[in-house]
């Protein structure tokens, strides 16, 4: 399992969820297993992502692609989002 956090700023949240959940199918094909996603408290248009992924190589791609590309700019994402590729080290009950 490959875990993505994807950090970035939105021109308006409600846009963007609206995209982000049409893009469902987009995350699927590229073997995304769910999303977690979070707004800042006292800042909602910055935004935090934390994907699953069953292959980190074809998350990669995703984020490479030109329809990852043109889907961020249409959901009004300010600037390329920060994307960093995770790994588990520990699982803690609580």
């Amino acid at each position: 399992m490959t875990y993505v956090l994807v950090r970035f700023t939105v021109e308006d949240l409600n846009k963007w969820k609206s995209v982000f959940e049409e893009a469902a199918s987009l995350r699927k094909s590229f073997g995304s297993t769910g999303v977690r996603a979070f707004s800042k408290s006292g800042s909602p248009n910055e935004v935090v992502i934390l994907g699953n992924y069953s292959d980190k190589e074809k998350a990669m791609q995703m984020f490479q692609s030109q329809e990852f590309r043109e889907r961020t700019q249409s959901a009004g994402v300010k600037g390329p989002p920060e994307v960093t590729f995770l790994e588990e080290v520990l699982n803690l009950p609580a």
